[in-house]
């Protein structure tokens, strides 16, 4: 499939390598090259500094002002995570000033951690611009494939012959449950088999499918802003989403049963965070 390209993104774990291994052979299957974003700095030691504190708060601060305004809605449920938004956001604050040193390099280290991955997607998306190809796929090596992917992806794909997927994020392994990712009133097509939501709304970027135009758009809006690096990638898939969506026409689906299995939420497998 010559307008298709697959990335996989991974630290090169050996608990993972099986996994990674059925990604590569359902790529085989559908002639489709994967190209595996793996390589990344070692961490180096990093000296105490209170000055952490103040970093961690303020990008602790910007993830929960995104995310309420992302799922800004005129509901109960809108309000019952405001409130608890900002009771989290108090004890975090308290928290943190009594964190000792250990604690504090602890969060950071976690943060930079966050931050590894969602660079490692960037840097799929920048080969991807530099490719001719028309849409991406990207993968987590905890994206674990079910009997019938292959068999779904191969409808998916012939779907795009005779549908525009310019301005679509497609989510393809979910993970947490739809009820909680996105405002009842961004549903504008729901079926047994999808939604289809006004907007960007990510399912933990397990596996996404994504059209040129749009990484284009995504890519632009990311450059602009040097704090963009230290959000985790689904929390700035939405944040570009929003950005994004005033001037111009943006949707994302997910599928009730998605293509793969979010190994990491429902197959037992060790989250990266935990390493």
């Amino acid at each position: 499939m010559k307008d298709i390209s697959f990335y996989l993104i991974h630290n090169n774990s050996k608990d993972r390598i099986d996994l990674r291994n059925r990604l590569q052979e359902l790529a085989n299957k559908l002639n489709i090259k994967i190209i595996e974003i793996y390589k990344q700095r070692k961490f180096s030691k990093i000296k105490f500094s209170w000055t952490y504190k103040f970093t961690i708060l303020r990008i602790y601060f910007l993830r929960i002002f995104y995310n309420l305004i992302h799922k800004k809605d005129f509901s109960l449920n809108f309000f019952c995570l405001l409130l608890k938004s900002f009771l989290n956001l108090y004890k975090y604050v308290i928290d943190l000033i009594f964190k000792n040193s250990n604690e504090i390099m602890k969060s950071y280290k976690y943060i930079m951690i966050e931050s590894i991955v969602t660079k490692k997607h960037i840097k799929a998306w920048e080969h991807f611009l530099k490719s001719k190809k028309q849409i991406m796929i990207v993968f987590e090596d905890d994206a674990i494939c079910k009997n019938d992917t292959e068999e779904r992806l191969k409808d998916l794909f012939s779907r795009s012959e005779s549908f525009n997927f310019d301005n679509f994020f497609i989510d393809l392994a979910g993970g947490l449950n739809l009820e909680n990712i996105f405002p009842q009133r961004r549903i504008k097509i729901c079926n047994d088999e999808f939604l289809l939501l006004k907007g960007i709304y990510t399912n933990t970027a397990c596996s996404y499918l994504v059209s040129r135009n749009l990484i284009k758009l995504f890519y632009a809006e990311y450059k602009k802003t040097e704090t963009n690096k230290y959000f985790p990638i689904d929390h700035l898939i939405n944040k570009l989403g929003l950005k994004i969506k005033k001037n111009y026409s943006i949707s994302s689906v997910h599928f009730h049963n998605p293509l793969f299995t979010h190994g990491s939420f429902k197959g037992n497998i060790k989250s990266w965070q935990n390493y």
